[in-house]
C-alpha cells in the first residue's frame, strides 16, 4: 500500500476529519507509507477519538494510523494503543497503533521486546492481523501474521525455515519488493514475515508476541535486521470488508 497525498487534517475535539480529497495508489501485500506525506495530529482526550478520513498522530504514548485509497472506512481511537474499526468497499485499507522507534538501535539493544494483544477480529475476505515494522540498514519491512482471513500471507511457495515462537508455530517467508515505496522513498527492499501454521478462529483472540524472539529466530536463518524504525499492530484489508475490536493492545521494551 503507498499514500500519495493526505490534505491537511481538522482537529476537533473528539473527531479528527479531513478538510479537503486526498488520494492514493496501492499494491498487494505491502503496506509502506512514506510517514513524511501524511499529515499528523495528536490527541490526549480520554473520549474515543473518531478518525474520518486518513491520519496518522500520537496518543497516550502510542502512534497511530488510519490509510485507504478509496471506500468505507472508521476508526475510533479507544486510548492506551485500543481502537476499533471497520471496512467496506475497499481496495486497500489499514488501521494501526504502536511506537515509532526512530531508528535509533537495533533490537538486542532494547532487550525483550513484546505486542499483547486482544482482539474481536472479524473479517470477510483478504485481511489480516500483524506486528508490522520496518528497520534501516538494512531496509526491512517486516511482518508477524497472527492471523487472516480468506488467503494466507504472503502466498509465497517456499518457507525460508519453521519457528517456534510462545507455543505457536509459524511458517517463515522472505519476499522482494522492487520499486515499491518504502519509508524511504522508491526503493527495492525485502520483506520478513513470520505466518502463524494454524489459523485462529475469526473472532475473539488473545496473545502475547514475543516480538525479539522472531527477530533472533530470524537471525538464526539468514535474516537480519538493521536499526528498528517502527513496531506496531495492524489490522489490514484488501478488496474486503469486515471490522475489529482491538480491545488491548500493549507493546513493551525491557531497555528503553
Amino acid at each position: 500500500m503507498f499514500r500519495k497525498k493526505l490534505s491537511a487534517l481538522c482537529v476537533l475535539p473528539v473527531v479528527l476529519s479531513a478538510c479537503g480529497s486526498g488520494g492514493g495508489s496501492s499494491g498487494v501485500e505491502s503496506s509502506s507509507k512514506p510517514e513524511a506525506e501524511a499529515s499528523s495530529a495528536e490527541s490526549t482526550v480520554s473520549e474515543p477519538v473518531v478518525l474520518t478520513e486518513n491520519a496518522i498522530g500520537e496518543q497516550d504514548g502510542y502512534s497511530y494510523e488510519r490509510w485507504k485509497d478509496k471506500g468505507d472506512t472508521t476508526m475510533a481511537l479507544t486510548g492506551g494503543g485500543a481502537f476499533t474499526c471497520e471496512w467496506s468497499n475497499i481496495n486497500n485499507a489499514l488501521f494501526r497503533t504502536g511506537r515509532k522507534l526512530g531508528s535509533k538501535k537495533t533490537y538486542p539493544e532494547y532487550g525483550e521486546i513484546t505486542a499483547s494483544y486482544g482482539v474481536d477480529y472479524r473479517p470477510e475476505g483478504n485481511s489480516y492481523l500483524c506486528i508490522y515494522g520496518w528497520s534501516k540498514a538494512p531496509l526491512v519491512e517486516y511482518y508477524i501474521v497472527e492471523s487472516w482471513g480468506s488467503w494466507r500471507p504472503p502466498g509465497a511457495n517456499e518457507t525460508v525455515g519453521t519457528i517456534e515462537v510462545d507455543g505457536n508455530t509459524y511458517d517463515v517467508y522472505k519476499t522482494l519488493r522492487e520499486n515499491q515505496p518504502s519509508i524511504e522513498g522508491t526503493k527495492t527492499f525485502e520483506q520478513y514475515w513470520s505466518v502463524r501454521r494454524e489459523k485462529p478462529a475469526d473472532g475473539k483472540t488473545e496473545g502475547t508476541v514475543s516480538v525479539s524472539r522472531h527477530f533472533e529466530e530470524w537471525e538464526k536463518l539468514g535474516l537480519s535486521l538493521g536499526k528498528l524504525y517502527e513496531a506496531a499492530l495492524t489490522v489490514e484489508g484488501y478488496q474486503s470488508s469486515g471490522k475489529a475490536e482491538v480491545y488491548q493492545s500493549r507493546l513493551s521494551f525491557e531497555k528503553e
